[in-house]
């Protein structure tokens, strides 16, 4: 299980992934695809802000943007090493804290622990990626960027919104659920919509900080800032109320989702 914040992977689905990357992913079935679900911090990992619907309005408009980017074939290369290098370094906090998730028994105190180390990587995780991927830009493609995540981070009808709760939904249909099983998953779902409301625009606004000025160190400091606010105990809550086969299905669902990303990455 690996913990990711709900707004990284997706505010990067503007940025260090869809848009700078170039790239569209569409699995068959799975268009949609976890960021902030059921085994949660395991089936959230760089890479999936790769995702976008190839026929929403938000992709339409993703393809303007990339148009207007401009990537040289070269770059797109790049963009699509760094996000390979992003999942490499997403392995071995993955690896750590699957066997709290598919153990007999929940363990709520390690595995709320677990949690919070993990968000604290994924912070400076995810500034490295960000940072690696505004290496590969140019002055101009940066501006670019900045901007158009300064904007994201004013609009009212943020696209990622709606991405989050069908990514929810998505994993929801993974397992059968009892309805006090459905009533914990109704509430991480809400707790994560809410936690995205809140906070995406501070996400952005970060990013759009880095993206121009380059400090690193800051951008890590607001993405560990930002993700102490994950809503932890209804991660924990949720994957304790699920028996331990309902938890190894989705733990396997999620590693099979990352293997189809992962490959996408290499046409």
């Amino acid at each position: 299980m690996k913990t990711r914040s709900p707004m990284k992977k997706l505010a990067a689905v503007a940025v260090a992934a869809s848009a700078l990357v170039g790239c569209s992913v569409s699995a068959p079935s799975t268009v949609n695809q976890p960021i902030s679900a059921p085994p949660t911090a395991e089936l959230t990992a760089p890479a999936f802000q790769v995702l976008v619907e190839a026929k929403s309005e938000h992709s339409k408009k993703m393809s303007e943007f990339l148009t207007k980017l401009a990537l040289s074939a070269e770059q797109k290369t790049q963009l699509k090493g760094v996000l390979k290098s992003a999942f490499e370094r997403a392995k071995p906090i993955q690896a750590e804290i699957k066997p709290l998730v598919t153990a007999p028994e929940i363990d709520r105190t390690a595995l709320r622990a677990a949690i919070e180390v993990a968000m604290k990587a994924d912070a400076a995780q995810d500034a490295q990626t960000m940072e690696e991927a505004r290496k590969v830009l140019t002055m101009e493609q940066r501006t670019l960027i900045a901007d158009k995540l300064d904007e994201m981070s004013k609009r009212e009808d943020d696209p990622h919104t709606k991405m989050i709760e069908r990514l929810m939904d998505k994993a929801g249909e993974q397992v059968t659920m009892t309805e006090p099983q459905k009533e914990a998953f109704n509430q991480l779902r809400t707790a994560f919509r809410d936690f995205w409301m809140t906070n995406r625009s501070e996400y952005y606004v970060a990013m759009a900080a880095h993206m121009r000025n380059g400090d690193q160190q800051a951008l890590q400091a607001e993405f560990e800032r930002l993700n102490e606010g994950i809503p932890t105990d209804a991660m924990v809550t949720f994957m304790a109320s699920l028996d331990q086969s309902q938890r190894q299905k989705l733990a396997t669902w999620k590693e099979n989702l990352m293997e189809r990303i992962q490959s996408k990455l290499t046409e």
